[in-house]
């Protein structure tokens, strides 16, 4: 009998250890990122405060006499309405940067730069910004803010690879933009094991004044 009450009781002590970390990853996690997401808003928006003129491109320097809140430098805004984003993206796609955000891929080109430009963001825990990334279709509107100005792109395909096929960071091989901005997070949902990609065009660049 006690050998079956000490069974059962390190049955019970998995059962609670995986629903913690269950509610780790998908709750924690989150409080974690959003938190860090409001420090690096922050520092975003005093980025924007700035004259275009005296900060024509991304420098990581606040207006004098501001502190910055995020040890990591936000380097842009990321909107994508229909699924209701709104986050800052930071550079790098390291498990560490993701926490922060999506991380812009760092072998690919730069926002308003000619060629393609990559995001990958979480679709699990962490504030899940990719979670609804499934729904977006040929039509739908991304844009990009930074302290340059702000890129307009155009879904134009999708598709899921395995993670090897890194060749979708060269961008859409049927399109034949100048600029392209390629969105990149795991599928299914709740799993690493395929990747799916948002391909877009850019359609507009407005320069800050």
């Amino acid at each position: 009998m006690k050998a079956l009450r000490r069974t059962g009781n390190v049955f019970i002590f998995l059962g609670l250890s995986i629903l913690f970390f269950v509610l780790y990853e998908l709750v924690g996690t989150s409080l974690v990122t959003k938190a860090r997401q409001r420090d690096l808003q922050a520092d975003f928006n005093a980025e924007l405060s700035q004259p275009a003129a005296l900060n024509p491109a991304f420098t990581g320097t606040l207006p004098v006499g501001t502190t910055r809140r995020s040890s990591v430098e936000a380097l842009a805004r990321l909107i994508i309405p229909k699924i209701n984003v709104d986050v800052i993206v930071v550079e790098g796609v390291t498990l560490d940067r993701l926490s922060y955000g999506p991380g812009h891929y760092p072998q690919t080109k730069m926002f308003g730069e000619k060629g393609v430009a990559a995001v990958a963001g979480h679709r699990t825990g962490w504030s899940a910004p990719f979670f609804n990334l499934d729904q977006l279709t040929r039509g739908d509107v991304v844009t990009v803010e930074t302290t340059k100005a702000t890129y307009t792109y155009r879904v134009m395909d999708t598709t899921v690879v395995s993670p090897a096929h890194s060749e979708v960071l060269n961008g859409n091989p049927n399109s034949h933009a100048v600029q392209q901005l390629v969105l990149t997070t795991c599928t299914p949902k709740f799993t690493a094991r395929d990747r799916l990609i948002v391909f877009t065009d850019l359609i507009s660049a407005v320069p800050r004044r």
